[in-house]
């Protein structure tokens, strides 16, 4: 039964989800930085999420299904507050006891554009006993397709894992970095990239759910916080 709930959250997440816009060019080219930025941030966040998992030399891979739900806290964005991020695949390759390889990627269509994007990169465990217990992940990423804007990011996190004893969490905390290219509008007001940096708090959690480890996780800034699920199956 709990195996079908989950199955049906997917189903009906990726039929009826709204997926974001990237149609920005009706922007008002007065406020158009302050405007877009929210969009690229969520972006950002997706591309750079960080996908939690248990190092256990006896279940190598783990793959994740994530959706992520980013929200405006600066009221400056041209579409809604609530944006919904970048619905990914993650997959997750044990090498060492303390070395994971990571590697995400997705797509949908928008309007007329059609959205490809992934990213790559890596989670070393720090110390030597518990490989766990403090995490470095970073990771590098693109989105292509739409007809005015991609994106690329940069993301790094420091992340302390069994926090409490009696709730376990992990918390972190990271910076994320984006670059992107505007194109395709004639208006002198508009630049050609918009880059930033953020910095942020990670809060998470992983809960075992019949066969799959189901993990809520927020990142928080004073500008833009994003809330994500995953759904994760491990393989031996």
């Amino acid at each position: 039964m709990k195996l079908i709930f989950i199955e049906l959250f997917i189903i009906m997440h990726l039929l009826f989800g709204q997926f974001p816009s990237y149609d920005i060019s009706e922007v008002d080219g007065s406020k158009f930085v302050l405007s877009v930025k929210p969009l690229i941030r969520s972006t950002s966040f997706s591309l750079g999420h960080h996908q939690l998992v248990k190092n256990d030399l006896n279940q190598r891979f783990y793959l994740s299904i994530v959706f992520p739900f980013g929200y405006d806290l600066t009221s400056m964005s041209f579409i809604e507050k609530s944006i919904l991020g970048l619905p990914l695949l993650h997959s997750s390759l044990l090498i060492s006891n303390n070395l994971r390889l990571n590697g995400k990627i997705g797509g949908f269509t928008s309007h007329d554009d059609v959205i490809n994007y992934y990213s790559y990169g890596f989670t070393l465990g720090l110390v030597k006993d518990n490989p766990s217990l403090w995490i470095a992940d970073l990771s590098v990423g693109k989105m292509d397709g739409p007809k005015y804007i991609n994106c690329r990011t940069f993301d790094f996190s420091i992340i302390k894992s069994n926090l409490f004893n009696l709730f376990p969490f992990y918390i972190g905390l990271g910076n994320n970095q984006f670059n992107s290219r505007i194109f395709n509008i004639n208006n002198e007001e508009i630049p050609n990239n918009i880059s930033g940096s953020v910095n942020y708090i990670m809060l998470g959690k992983i809960l075992s759910f019949f066969k799959w480890n189901v993990s809520p996780q927020i990142r928080l800034n004073i500008d833009f916080s994003q809330f994500s699920i995953s759904f994760q199956k491990k393989f031996e």
